[in-house]
């Protein structure tokens, strides 16, 4: 090599060695003339940064599959959220948690099995049973015998915007008109019904369990705006029925089948959702499917949250 070259390369890497030595040394001198309550809250937002580094690694080892152990992380604790998988670890006085299910591409032809199918249904059926009947204060169950029709419950002069109720030996007919109203967004609902479920809307709502032990419905509201529900848990000991105009994100699994009468299109099931029928191996072709945590399969993970 030239020695004129590398004493021109020289000179030009001197300069840059001497830059960066001098922001340091000024961010060095900056920190230590800060005020010690300053010092103090830019070190425990450190400390809390690595914590929800540390944890963020330990979620991503452990959906790549790494076993307990195998890295100095956190440890991650399972449970469920709905039909999804829980995984959480601490960090400070809170938790990162993520929400994930089974990747269809995994699990989808496994689903041919009518052992796995009846995992997914006695484990979804009894979940949701808990989730509808057992809820905490200040949400009560309301229990009613015979059929029952409610109309409006998220109409602009309504004020219930979260209930629940059991009708026992009987149907139920729902009407969510939300009326242009934005409170419509607000409201969840868990209904079980000992005979059929019949649900029509033309609101914006936020969650609905459905569990009926005959059909259940679910239809948009005829010449009216779409029915949509940002999160949908519907189950049937008999059939599901879901009709153009509904959209969703969530699951629906019945006994005899999950039927889409104009056609699968014309639902738009949001990510993730899973619809599965006991009795049949079929799933809907959709790219949104992700199958809920009843079966074994490597985890997908679909949301992300620090609470």
């Amino acid at each position: 090599m030239n020695p004129k070259t590398f004493a021109n390369r020289s000179g030009a890497v001197l300069p840059l060695v001497l830059g960066i030595l001098l922001a340091v040394t000024f961010l060095l001198t900056t920190l230590l003339q800060m005020p010690g309550g300053l010092r103090r809250v830019i070190v425990r937002r450190a400390q809390m940064l690595q914590l929800i580094y540390d944890g963020e690694s330990a979620l991503i080892a452990h959906l790549e599959g790494f076993p307990e152990g195998y890295f100095k992380v956190p440890k991650v604790e399972r449970s469920r959220q709905g039909p999804w998988v829980d995984l959480s670890v601490p960090v400070g006085e809170k938790r990162i948690h993520v929400l994930a299910g089974i990747a269809c591409d995994s699990a989808c032809g496994m689903l041919r099995s009518s052992k796995l199918r009846r995992e997914i249904y006695e484990g979804f059926r009894q979940q949701l049973n808990r989730e509808i009947t057992v809820v905490r204060p200040p949400l009560a169950l309301e229990i009613k015998s015979g059929n029952r029709r409610l109309l409006g419950l998220v109409s602009a002069d309504s004020a219930a915007l979260s209930r629940a109720l059991w009708v026992q030996e009987g149907d139920l007919f729902l009407d969510l008109d939300g009326g242009g109203n934005p409170a419509a967004r607000m409201f969840s609902g868990r209904f079980i019904a000992d005979g059929s479920i019949d649900v029509r809307g033309s609101a914006e709502v936020d969650t609905l369990r459905l569990y009926a032990r005959g059909p259940l419905y679910l239809r948009s509201s005829l010449l009216r705006d779409p029915f949509k529900i940002r999160w949908l848990e519907a189950f049937s000991e008999d059939r599901i029925e879901i009709a153009q105009g509904v959209e969703f994100s969530g699951v629906a699994v019945a006994r005899h089948e999950v039927a889409f009468p104009h056609g699968v299109g014309k639902v738009k099931m949001r990510y993730p959702s899973f619809a599965m029928a006991l009795e049949s191996s079929e799933i809907p072709a959709a790219d949104s499917v992700l199958v809920p945590d009843f079966v074994l399969g490597p985890l997908k993970p679909f949301q992300w949250g620090l609470r």
